[in-house]
């Protein structure tokens, strides 16, 4: 219970960090969707029931500070959380380079999952088009993000907790070994 705290308080910090801080300091539209790297981190190390509530929690949070549809991210992120879910019990989770991986396949997954209600149901006009051309560059910088977490986290672990292990935080280079 207190590993599901932890991520739920992970997840705050990072959706305030995404919706408050990053709008500010990053000149660029396009800002990396830490909570989608969240989710599919939980996806591949977190069981359905926990993982689900707090995927769905996380996204109902986002829409009601940063979203225009309420239920919009609550409903993405838990079919996010379902997909990322299902093929890692197929997959060694354990790997770094599978969590890279799964934030590219989440990304693009994602964003197919905003553009169908918002194409269908939103009175906005095409906001699909407007996805679709951000996402490459939201793969690029999630992929770029996730990959600067894993370093900065396994740097963190090693020099204050060497002996515990964080699952799928394995290093990236063999050079480092515990």
């Amino acid at each position: 219970m207190t590993r599901v705290f932890a991520y739920f308080l992970a997840g705050l910090g990072f959706l305030l960090l995404q919706s408050a801080l990053l709008p500010r300091i990053l000149p660029f539209e396009t800002k990396p969707d830490l909570l989608l790297i969240l989710i599919v981190y939980l996806g591949l190390h977190e069981r359905y029931l926990q993982g689900a509530g707090l995927s769905y929690l996380l996204g109902c949070f986002f829409d009601v500070f940063a979203g225009s549809s309420p239920g919009l991210y609550g409903t993405a992120f838990l079919v996010t959380f379902l997909a990322v879910r299902g093929v890692a019990s197929q997959l060694n989770t354990e790997s770094s380079v599978l969590l890279l991986f799964m934030v590219f396949c989440g990304t693009l997954f994602h964003g197919g999952i905003l553009i169908f209600p918002l194409g269908f149901f939103a009175d906005a006009g095409p906001l699909w088009s407007i996805i679709l051309g951000h996402l490459l560059s939201q793969v690029l910088l999630n992929l770029t993000t996730a990959y600067l977490l894993i370093m900065g986290i396994t740097r963190l672990q090693k020099r204050f907790f060497p002996r515990t292990r964080i699952p799928g935080l394995q290093r990236l280079d063999s050079r480092y070994e515990y």
